[in-house]
Parts: structure tokens; sequence; C-alpha cells
């Protein structure tokens, strides 16, 4: 680690960072160098996947400096990314969302979401709807088999991974409502967590 350290500091090729990329940042296989490698746009992880920064960084002065800047515009910029993924949700169609969205926003994407339709079918239910989980595990079942049909199809490798993955995500939400159902749950205070 330090004979690779030492190469990066001790040379003026900006772009020798790349091969050390993956040991830098998660997943993160290389940054996207423009304007004749004077800035960075962007991130590719390993699957390919990509982003483009929402402010350039600028590849000057110490590569400490310019890799620190990396690292905070990355920050923000996948957080602006997940911010309007999770807003996109619920305005289209699943499927689409997650052909359109970073496979890390469609995880944290439909988890923030799930949450939410979880606490809303208890509010449901303290209303008087006692209906409303089963309704629920119904709609889960439905968008497990949606998913199932999917991956059936010839699909990218990107988008193929996302349903491979969100498949296991999903059938563990669905033994969740369905344990709820099962035991009567009616109150999130009344189910221990295992």
């Amino acid at each position: 680690a330090d004979d690779q350290l030492l190469r990066v500091l001790g040379t003026s090729d900006v772009t020798m960072i790349q091969e050390f990329m993956l040991g830098l940042f998660d997943n993160t296989e290389e940054l996207i160098f423009a304007r004749n490698n004077k800035i960075i746009k962007g991130m590719v992880s390993s699957e390919k996947e990509s982003f483009d920064f929402k402010e350039l960084v600028a590849v000057e002065g110490p590569v400490e400096n310019w890799m620190t800047s990396v690292a905070a515009e990355m920050k923000r910029t996948l957080r602006a990314i997940m911010k309007e993924a999770i807003f996109l949700y619920p305005k289209n169609a699943r499927l689409k969302w997650m052909d359109m969205s970073l496979g890390m926003c469609c995880q944290t994407g439909i988890k923030v979401w799930w949450t939410w339709e979880i606490e809303d079918v208890f509010r449901r239910v303290s209303k008087g709807d006692k209906n409303a989980m089963k309704s629920y595990g119904v709609k889960l079942k439905n968008e497990v088999n949606d998913l199932v049909r999917e991956v059936r199809k010839p699909l990218g490798k990107l988008m193929r991974k996302k349903v491979n993955t969100q498949i296991i995500v999903d059938v563990h939400a669905r033994d969740i409502v369905d344990k709820f159902i099962r035991d009567s749950i009616m109150d999130i205070r009344e189910f221990a967590w295992e």
C-alpha cells in the first residue's frame, strides 16, 4: 500500500489514480476525466454503472487535495441523486423506475417507501381498516411476481442484477408482512423483531 501511495504521489499523470480506485472507494472502478484530464466529471462502478457529478472537480494541486474534493462531490452528488430517486419512486411504474435509477438508489429507495407503507398500514389499521395488512400483503406478493416475470425476460446486465437483488429484498419484506398477518399484529409495538 505504501508503494502504491508513493507511485500516485510521485507522478504527474493524474490518471494513474485509476488503478487504485477500487481500494479508495467501495465499488468504484474509475473516475470519469474530461478536458485533457483537468477535471473529473463522474464515477463508474465495477458493474459499469456511472453517474455524473453535479459540479465538476478540478484536478489541480496535490493529489490528496483533489481526491478529497472528489470524495466530497461524490457524497453531495449521490445524496442529490438518491433524494431525487426516492421522490420519483411513487410517480413511476416500479420496473421503469428501477431501470432509470442507480442500483444503490433502487435498494435504498424501495426500502424507504416500504417503511413508509408499513407505517401507513399500521396507521390505517389503528383507524379501523382491519384488512389493511392483508391488502398490503397482496400488493407485496404482486410486486414479487412482477419481478419474477421480469427476470425471465431478456434484460441488460445491470437491470438483471437490480431485479435479482430486489427479488431477494422483496421476498424478505413480503415474509415480514406475512408474519404480521399470521400473528395478527395490529400495532408495530406488538411485534418483537427476531
